[in-house]
């Protein structure tokens, strides 16, 4: 049982609920008591007041990731970093090596160690993973998309992945496949959805979806397979700008135009996409700043614990397009897209 639970049983939002809880005063007599009467009949006790049971701060806070290698990555880790330790905090990183597994045993190890709170980067944590392992009421925020019981903050990389592939259909391209990491990141499920809907929206058929072995070698590899194929599609719209860069080399090895026959993109804006030629259009991540709205909200979560029971917050973040040659486009080469 949770405040989220409550408030649907009462009717109400999950705000009166916290209001009834923090500011007794602010909300009618008989709501109150009608939403009283309902954690009465259901033993519920919020998590603040379990946690004054134990307030002793180690100023120590725990950042899980999917691996502490690759630029996005690191910039979400330089993000928290730079909020710890304005808080007087020192940051543990772990990496959980995209593996369900590996996650459950660090967050088990985390907070038997006594942290004051834990980030972590994750496609498929719930609340009720969280309550399994007995870390319901511990302070906890989600960096992806979570069940909405959660505080969690995110980019949208469906949003984003749907603008870019309806920028190459408005630069004439309708063979549009799509090459993904075939290690199953996090956003592959996000991109394809956001993919496939812009095709949708167009009446274009849907193009072909490919997995490689993630980095230059993948993309390459995969690349290579695909030219060697009756059929070229006029667009490859790739899942990191790693795969992207593959493709380009593999391009240059069989003889195929970018951007004439084939236009390329990518996604990460890696300082590399300026010094290859044609420079990769790609998509601006502001992953410092995810990083830093992580932070800053799980502080908030351990600086009010012994204060308010925390409504859950949900932050989206928006990338932008990075436009440049490698796609065909002929406009000021560093032009931005919201």
């Amino acid at each position: 049982m949770n405040i989220k639970e409550i408030a649907r049983q009462a009717q109400v939002s999950v705000a009166t609920v916290s209001r009834v809880l923090n500011h007794p005063e602010l909300v009618q007599p008989e709501t109150r008591a009608h939403i009283l009467e309902i954690m009465a009949r259901h033993n519920y006790t919020p998590n603040w007041f379990a946690r004054r049971l134990n307030l002793s701060r180690t100023n120590t806070i725990a950042l899980l990731v999917p691996s502490v290698e690759g630029g996005v990555n690191q910039k979400v880790v330089a993000g928290v970093e730079s909020v710890a330790t304005k808080k007087g905090s020192t940051v543990l990183l772990c990496s959980t090596h995209g593996l369900p597994k590996e996650e459950d045993r660090l967050l088990r190890m985390v907070f038997d160690r006594r942290v004051d709170g834990v980030i972590c980067s994750s496609s498929n944590l719930t609340q009720a993973r969280l309550n399994e392992y007995g870390l319901g009421s511990s302070a906890f925020v989600l960096i992806g998309q979570g069940d909405g019981e959660m505080t969690a903050c995110y980019i949208n990389f469906e949003g984003i992945a749907y603008k870019m592939t309806q920028h190459l259909l408005g630069l004439g391209r309708r063979r549009i496949d799509l090459l993904l990491d075939e290690t199953g990141h996090s956003r592959n499920d996000p991109i394809t959805s956001g993919y496939r809907r812009a095709l949708l929206d167009a009446d274009v058929q849907q193009g072909h979806i490919h997995t490689a072995a993630g980095g230059l070698r993948g993309g390459y590899l995969a690349a290579r397979r695909l030219f060697a194929t009756e059929t070229l599609p006029d667009a490859i719209f790739a899942g990191s700008d790693d795969l992207a860069f593959g493709v380009m080399k593999a391009a240059r090895d069989d003889g195929v135009n970018i951007p004439a026959q084939l236009a390329v993109v990518g996604f990460d804006d890696s300082p590399l996409c300026d010094l290859v030629t044609p420079e990769l259009t790609s998509i601006e991540q502001p992953s410092k700043r995810l990083g830093m709205i992580a932070a800053r909200l799980l502080f908030d979560l351990i600086e009010d614990a012994q204060i308010a029971e925390p409504v859950p917050q949900e932050v989206v973040l928006q990338p932008k397009l990075k436009i440049r040659r490698s796609c065909g486009n002929k406009k000021y080469i560093h032009e931005l897209f919201d």
